[in-house]
């Protein structure tokens, strides 16, 4: 009877910790927004989240959003598929064969980094050096055995790097301005009418829901994404996401990764987080080195191409190139396509206990 009678004032408590968390990523976007910073929306929000977090403001990030949030951003990203992008086939097949040794060579630096320097053991190590999936990740970590908590850190501390790196890069590197105005050619929702609207809420649906019928790594992105990808590329549907729904994706999407830094100690940031940021700023140096080679063998543009290859997670990489205007399918691809070999990886790593 007793917890009964605290029931209401527990729901109360928890509509009031999350509408506190929304607040706080909402001014930060705004701040970042007013600022003319770039990626206003996403790491605005990104960063007012994790301060909080980090101080331990008792807020709440909203549960069960994420596979939403990524379906919409999974769908978006399919969009940007069109037949035209088959013109361009031998440069990006000779990117794409520039990602294992890529791979290779991240792995392969960080796992010497994480058991020589960091001290980790070699299952937490491999996991940690691995790019992207970080749920992925941190679940077969668990299930080797190796240190979870560390290689959520290391992942969070890495992922959260490139993506604030990577902006201010462009702009400065490209001239190119991460802000609000990079929208204005996308669709709005007053354009929107009944039918496509359907058939962007079908391919999300059943995006996620063969995904995870196939057991597929990062089902709730990685379906729509294929599924609108493979539907946008035969010309079934020209239907897009709209602009009103991609802003507050943005900062709900910054919200949850910056949220996930509650309960960091000291410790931890100076131990962990640091030997993450440490790799992190060593990756961003080979990154823009490596993009140039494959740009120059292959001809396409050394912005792209360290778009395609900059280790961050496949949602934020995904969310700056929608935020750069770039070619989004171009991006998406290598990032799926590196997400496959990683899980290939992982899987190895995990069988075999390599």
């Amino acid at each position: 009877m007793t917890k009964t009678a605290r029931e209401p004032g527990d729901r109360i408590g928890a509509v009031a910790r999350i509408a506190l968390c929304l607040a706080i990523g909402c001014a930060g976007a705004g701040v970042f927004v007013g600022l003319s910073l770039p990626l206003p929306w996403f790491l605005g929000a990104l960063t007012a989240t994790m301060v909080a977090a980090i101080v331990d403001v008792p807020f709440a990030p909203p549960k069960r959003i994420g596979t939403l949030l990524r379906a919409i951003l999974g769908v978006a990203i399919g969009g940007a598929f069109t037949p035209a992008l088959l013109d361009r086939g031998a440069p990006i097949v000779i990117s794409l064969l520039f990602l294992v040794p890529w791979l290779a060579l991240i792995v392969g630096i960080g796992y010497v980094f994480f058991t020589r320097r960091a001290i980790y053991d070699p299952a937490t190590a491999f996991f940690a050096a691995v790019p992207g999936g970080m749920s992925d990740m941190v679940l077969l970590a668990d299930e080797m055995g190796a240190n979870a908590r560390a290689v959520t850190l290391i992942q969070l501390a890495r992922n959260i790097l490139v993506v604030f790196a990577l902006p201010f890069y462009l702009q400065w590197h490209d001239g190119l301005a991460a802000g609000r105005q990079a929208f204005a050619a996308s669709s709005h929702v007053a354009d929107l009418t009944l039918g496509p609207a359907l058939e962007l809420l079908i391919l999300g649906v059943a995006g996620v829901w063969v995904a995870r019928r196939l057991g597929l790594a990062g089902a709730a992105i990685v379906g729509p994404m294929v599924l609108s990808g493979i539907v946008h590329a035969l010309g079934l549907t020209t239907a897009k996401v709209p602009f009103e729904i991609m802003t507050p994706t943005q900062i709900l999407l910054g919200i949850v990764l910056g949220a996930q830094f509650r309960g960091l100690t000291w410790l931890e940031f100076r131990t962990t987080v640091a030997a993450g940021l440490f790799f992190a700023v060593l990756l961003l140096v080979l990154t823009p080195l490596y993009a140039g080679l494959v740009a120059r063998i292959s001809g396409l543009s050394p912005m792209l191409t360290v778009m395609g290859f900059a280790p961050g997670g496949q949602a934020e990489i995904n969310i700056l190139a929608f935020a750069l205007h770039l070619d989004v399918a171009f991006v998406a691809l290598h990032h799926l396509t590196r997400l496959a070999l990683v899980m290939i990886a992982a899987q190895l790593m995990t069988r075999f206990r390599l």
